[in-house]
């Protein structure tokens, strides 16, 4: 186990070994999130980012979410492609589906889980996200999956580039996990820019601090479902913002014999767990454009109204 200061925080980033789940899961459970160093090849995320530039260059099937929207093909932005958030990237690359249950990944949650995971969903970021605090405990609902267990609800967020100030380095709120906290949906009338206002308030009168996470390439840090974190702002003086390559999932703990409940995905069984994958041809369908927006609406409400992600 390494630790790391951080400046502005007496707060210490413990980083363990993957064969540590044990002591990484009572940090967890202790601090609301935990890392792990060196958990994944770093020649398998540079693979997999090769990849991630392949799909965006020839995959006209990625689906991205692009300022409050949700893309698809050649109605993409182009900013949709130069500032890529793509969401399921795991339907469409072997490599992401190598990554998203890696055997630190599936080791570790089934440790917390008892069980093993599921992966929900993913969001695959070119940059720092820059958005601000929150939690992803109401936000994560993707309509395939149906009502689950929220407690069981955690994150990976893989490194696959460094870290820091400059790209917009992740910023977390350690213990914040543990306080009942007011939701996107109480009281704020969907309004995301209250929320965060209110949120960030309120973890100044509970004492919560922010710690900058300076991320090496093949990190894995986990956060638990209502633990509060934020996307840095990208401090880098350059006219180009430089990159901050990175792979967030977010699992639960949904019973083995519980099938997808949109015929548009499929539950997809993995060595240590399973995820959903786009069924074959779903997104090419024009026969049924009533049944493809209503899932596209669907998505919409579980990954853009929200502003999941970091």
């Amino acid at each position: 186990m390494t630790e790391s200061s951080n400046q502005g925080s007496e707060h210490i980033i413990r980083r363990f070994q993957p064969e540590q789940i044990d002591e990484a899961l009572a940090y967890f459970n202790e601090h609301g999130y935990c890392v792990f160093s060196k958990a994944f090849d770093l020649a398998l995320g540079d693979a997999f980012w090769a990849d991630v530039e392949h799909q965006i260059a020839h995959n006209e099937q990625l689906s991205y979410s692009l300022y409050g929207k949700i893309y698809q093909g050649p109605n993409t932005p182009p900013d949709g492609k130069k500032l890529p958030r793509i969401i399921d990237i795991e339907s469409h690359s072997e490599l992401a589906r190598q990554l998203i249950l890696i055997s630190p990944i599936a080791k570790f949650l089934h440790a917390l889980y008892g069980y093993p995971a599921t992966c929900m969903q993913t969001l695959t970021y070119k940059f720092s996200s820059e958005q601000r605090a929150h939690s992803d405990k109401v936000l994560v609902s993707p309509p395939y999956v149906g009502p689950y267990d929220r407690d069981t609800l955690a994150a990976s967020w893989l490194a696959l580039e460094a870290s820091s100030e400059a790209n917009g380095a992740l910023i977390i709120y350690p213990g914040s996990h543990k306080l009942s906290k007011r939701s996107l949906f109480d009281g704020f009338e969907d309004s995301y820019e209250a929320y965060t206002n209110w949120l960030e308030t309120w973890l100044q009168e509970n004492g919560f601090k922010g710690v900058t996470f300076r991320a090496e390439p093949g990190d894995i840090l986990f956060w638990h479902g209502d633990f509060i974190h934020a996307g840095g702002a990208i401090q880098s003086p350059s006219d180009t913002p430089p990159t901050r390559h990175s792979l967030v999932c977010h699992y639960a703990r949904i019973p083995l014999e519980q099938p997808s409940l949109d015929s548009g995905w499929t539950r997809v069984k993995l060595p240590g767990g399973s995820y959903y994958q786009l069924a074959s041809g779903t997104a090419a369908k024009t026969s049924s454009p009533a049944s493809l927006m209503h899932r596209i609406k669907s998505r919409l409400a579980s990954l853009v109204r929200s502003s999941i992600g970091t």
